[in-house]
């Protein structure tokens, strides 16, 4: 059991709580330290308890969750957000990442995502949390080059580069759905290998995609990852078939509500604008054509989103 992460349960239906919380200390993810009812109750013991998470509804009587978080952020509260609802509406899921929650759960409650989001969630805070004691300890101290190499966790594990990028690129495959595709964990590898080199060297081994799925199977076979195919040919194939899954899934996104966060951020950074739109198209079968994928394109945004987060 993790007790270190406390996290609070917000819903209305007592049922929908329980099932939350047993997934939660099942999973050994963290500790329940408390639950509230509706959205009034939540802000007294959020703001009394200090938990590392909030997993709220947001249909509840007297205040629902989005008015719960913004009352939750006015107050100087720092903790993350997950919102559980069986609601779908556009505007209200788009209101609800505006107020500051960081994933959706649709209900009914899948016990594999709850358990899956709630580590993202906190795995990502835990890093944000390091890189923040480490830029303190910079601002106070002569730290020299060694200070962008490697740091203590919370937990007083050696995070490097490579393993702060390695977690934010998993962070953007969950965004776009691809992380349980074949071809991500070549994705995740080839962002392991980039974002560890300095420009121009980064760029210039991104210019050549032979060369980085030939060091994508040297590091399998380093780790002896068997059961993973490692030709270049293969890797490319993975690669390709798993960024026309995320394409196909922004397309969707994009049709259903263009301005969605996650379509306006990944949207054109990862694809062109003709290669969305020839998707969108093909989606609303007003169009036969199939987009062409640009491997390059799509690693070059993801590897750039990587960088800004820690450089």
């Amino acid at each position: 059991m993790n007790y270190e992460n406390k996290i609070l349960v917000v819903d209305d239906d007592s049922g929908v709580r329980r099932m939350i919380s047993n997934i939660i200390e099942e999973e050994g993810i963290g500790h329940v330290i408390g639950e509230a009812e509706d959205g009034s109750e939540a802000i007294d013991l959020v703001l009394d308890l200090q938990p590392d998470l909030v997993m709220i509804d947001l249909l509840m009587p007297e205040l629902d969750g989005i008015e719960t978080i913004k009352k939750l952020r006015n107050s100087a509260y720092k903790g993350s957000f997950i919102l559980i609802s069986k609601i779908t509406d556009k505007m209200m899921v788009r209101e609800a990442y505006q107020a500051g929650v960081e994933f959706y759960i649709h209900k009914p409650i899948n016990k594999e995502e709850v358990s899956h989001v709630i580590r993202k969630v906190l795995q990502y805070k835990g890093l944000e949390k390091t890189f923040q004691n480490l830029q303190l300890f910079i601002n106070n101290q002569e730290y020299g080059k060694a200070s962008s190499t490697v740091m203590k966790s919370s937990t007083g594990e050696s995070i490097t580069k490579k393993e702060k990028a390695y977690t934010l690129a998993e962070n953007i495959a969950m965004d776009l759905g691809i992380l349980s595709q074949s071809g991500s964990r070549d994705i995740l590898e080839a962002m392991h290998i980039l974002a560890a080199m300095e420009y121009p060297e980064d760029v210039k081994l991104l210019q050549n995609l032979k060369v980085l799925y030939e060091k994508i199977g040297e590091g399998y076979e380093k780790r002896g990852n068997l059961d993973v195919a490692r030709s270049e040919k293969a890797i490319e194939r993975r690669m390709r078939r798993t960024i026309e899954y995320a394409l196909n899934n922004l397309g969707n996104l994009g049709i259903e509500d263009y301005h969605h966060p996650k379509f306006e951020r990944f949207g054109h950074r990862l694809f062109d604008f003709a290669t969305i739109r020839e998707e969108m198209l093909r989606i609303q079968k007003k169009s036969d054509k199939k987009p062409k994928i640009n491997v390059k394109r799509f690693l070059e945004g993801m590897l750039r989103e990587i960088k800004q987060e820690y450089l």
